[in-house]
């Protein structure tokens, strides 16, 4: 597997994260600690414990590097903190010299021959780890690859964020709807009149709406139709890789443009569910989104008339990496007013105004 795990930022986190694994993989998360305090003496221990079915202690010297890049363990440096450990009391069975600088084969060597130089002369055994072997022991316990993956291991480091249009936090939509009021007055005419009026009324609207849904030969359109860009940026410092964005949108929206059943919209990036309202954006070629870098995608919607706003779930999926949120977009239509009378024939029959609102519907412009 790539090793794409960060190093800590400092020294102070990455004692942080040697209390954290060793905790998890001997055992007693609960009851390892760290040695003293800054600035008090040791005795080249940083953390310590008994591990679970162990009677001696463990040492570890947590040796967190500024200079991750060109840092190096010397020998007499590593000398040095193995004569420190003899002083610890009571005596230790086992000495880990933890290390954020990259293998060192040489190195390696050198804590061998020491190691067996110490138990030979009746001392603890000393065991060396370096970044790549602890990227590993980080991987295969679970609790420890989850609190820094998404905690001080990677602070400042991942991250990533949505917005709108030119990178606006907020975002307020503008669709058009029709509102009717309806008014009604007193009438001569019989309840068979009216009846048949109404029948007439009820069909010229279904003839209405299934012209609208018709792909062919509809001569009218929604104007309640409303778009805008969604922006993804990466706002970390690390590539983002084999990354996709799902967005499912969870209250406001009553379609989604995926086109029609026969001529559906065609994307290489987004894959759109009107079904279950939701959209899968996928880069091209899965092509990463590096630091400070972004992407975005127009997305088309059809919103439910009499609601405020549109609520929308997104999630991050990213090679070591996830993220999710929510956002809100606020709906304040614009409206264009509609009178209409409806007759009735008994005083009991007369009631206030109504208003309702629905998708604004025009005539397409005929070609000239």
């Amino acid at each position: 597997m790539k090793k794409t795990l960060g190093k800590p930022e400092n020294w102070q986190d990455f004692e942080s994260l040697c209390k954290k694994l060793w905790g998890e993989i001997w055992q007693i998360p609960n009851k390892i600690k760290k040695n003293g305090r800054l600035g008090q003496e040791q005795a080249g221990v940083d953390v310590y414990g008994k591990p679970k079915g162990e009677n001696q202690y463990w040492g570890i010297q947590a040796k967190g590097k500024d200079d991750y890049t060109n840092a190096k363990l010397t020998e007499s440096e590593i000398t040095k903190e193995i004569e420190k450990a003899k002083t610890f009391e009571p005596n230790l069975a086992v000495y880990i010299i933890a290390s954020s600088t990259n293998k060192d084969s040489k190195i390696e060597k050198f804590v061998r021959i020491k190691d067996i130089e110490n138990q030979k002369n009746g001392s603890f055994e000393i065991l060396l780890f370096c970044w790549e072997d602890i990227v590993d022991l980080i991987e295969e316990n679970p609790d420890t690859y989850n609190w820094y993956l998404n905690g001080i291991g990677q602070k400042g480091r991942f991250d990533f964020d949505i917005s709108f249009n030119d990178l606006q936090e907020s975002l307020t939509l503008n669709p058009i709807f029709e509102k009717t009021i309806t008014k009604y007055k007193m009438t001569p005419k019989s309840d068979s009149e009216l009846l048949m009026e109404s029948l007439n009324s009820n069909r010229l609207s279904l003839d209405f709406y299934q012209n609208l849904l018709n792909p062919f030969g509809s001569n009218r359109i929604n104007k309640s139709w409303v778009d805008f860009e969604l922006v993804m940026e990466n706002k970390g410092s690390i590539v983002l890789e084999d990354w996709r964005l799902i967005i499912k949108f969870k209250e406001g929206v009553t379609r989604l443009d995926n086109g029609s059943p026969m001529f559906p919209k065609l994307s290489l990036t987004e894959f759109i569910d009107d079904e279950t309202k939701t959209i899968t954006y996928r880069p091209i070629d899965n092509n990463p989104l590096i630091q400070k870098d972004n992407r975005y995608f127009e997305i088309s919607l059809l919103p439910e008339p009499n609601s405020e706003k549109i609520i929308f779930e997104w999630e991050l999926l990213a090679r070591d990496f996830n993220k999710s949120g929510n956002a809100e977009i606020r709906i304040e239509p614009e409206y264009v007013e509609k009178i209409e009378y409806e007759e009735v024939n008994k005083q009991s029959d007369l009631k206030d105004d109504k208003i309702n609102i629905s998708y604004y519907v025009v005539e397409k412009e005929k070609k000239k």
